[in-house]
């Protein structure tokens, strides 16, 4: 894990040249998922490494497009941390959608999986990345596939945010993402830990925290699939999926609840369910250092960045 001087020099001025945009990585190692690999950010040397998100995008999006909406790269130039940015070819699915529901794609060190953990090992080996403090955030089909990472590789992130996505195993074809994804299986507590559980039946160590943000109203994604990720994690975590604490107007907000789990004295799954939300980013654009985020139409302005709130989670921001 030793840095070359030579190879950090190299990718500062690689990125430098980027300015505030993204500079792709093309030979970061094996990468059995054909995905393509961006950085945001100055690498960090030896002495001062530097804590790295892992971004994954939603169906139809690039890693430009993801940057620009949920503003990671502005709070991430705040924090001192660098920014990966997962992109899916359209060659391997035709809507930019990670393949979720592929069961060659989701498995250790193969098909997509493979290709996140290569990327994930190089920002550490030549990008100076701390690998104590890797984070992974996704969205929509990118918040399916980091359900799968956390449960392939637990070991290599610190902590976990899955924005409008599905757990682990939650489909098993594409034929059978579609017939899902809008109306998804409710399934026993167990049974969702089994699909997790398998991949290493002697584990003992914890897998790290999960954030869940999911909307209501949720037509692309439905809201079932935000409470069975908490079935699933709850109950891989040994507790049940009954919150241990409940803020129904979280920061004063009447449309944002937090529901909390814990096992012993850890908590293992947070929920934030935004009541009346679509499949949408919530943002509140602004000036101050806890705003942030772009208007669209996959975005809404909730009066909470949603980033910034991912963000503190992580321990990136105070």
């Amino acid at each position: 894990m030793r840095l070359s001087l030579v190879a950090v020099l190299l990718h500062v001025v690689q990125l430098a040249a980027a300015g505030s945009g993204l500079q792709e990585v093309r030979d970061f190692g094996p990468d059995p998922g054909n995905l393509r690999m961006f950085v945001h950010g100055t690498p960090g040397t030896e002495a001062e490494r530097r804590p790295l998100v892992v971004v994954l995008h939603g169906c139809t999006q690039r890693a430009r497009r993801i940057a620009a909406l949920s503003g990671w790269n502005d709070l991430a130039d705040r924090a001192g941390c660098l920014v990966l940015y997962v992109q899916q070819r359209p060659i391997n699915n035709s809507l930019r959608c990670f393949n979720w529901f592929r069961p060659d794609d989701i498995l250790p060190e193969q098909g997509e999986v493979g290709s996140v953990t290569s990327m994930v090992r190089h920002a550490v080996e030549h990008l100076g990345a701390d690998p104590k403090r890797v984070h992974l955030y996704g969205v929509s089909s990118g918040g399916a596939l980091a359900a799968a990472l956390m449960a392939c590789a637990p070991d290599l992130f610190a902590h976990v945010a899955i924005f409008a996505g599905a757990p682990y195993r939650a489909a098993n074809s594409t034929l059978d993402a579609r017939l899902v994804i809008r109306d998804p299986r409710v399934l026993p507590p167990a049974t969702w830990a089994e699909q997790v559980t398998a991949l290493h039946p002697d584990r003992s160590a914890p897998y790290p925290p999960l954030l869940v943000l999911h909307g209501t109203q949720d037509k692309v994604v439905d809201f079932g699939h935000g409470l069975a990720l908490v079935a699933q994690w709850t109950a891989v975590a040994g507790t049940d999926s009954v919150p241990d604490a409940v803020d129904p107007a979280f920061r004063g907000l009447p449309a944002v609840e937090q529901r909390i789990y814990t096992a012993g004295d850890r908590t293992v799954v947070t929920l934030y369910r935004f009541e009346g939300l679509g499949h949408q980013l919530p943002i509140d654009p602004g000036d101050r250092p806890h705003q942030g985020g772009r208007r669209s139409w996959v975005s809404r302005d909730v009066d909470l960045h949603s980033t910034w709130l991912v963000a503190q989670a992580f321990g990136l921001v105070q």
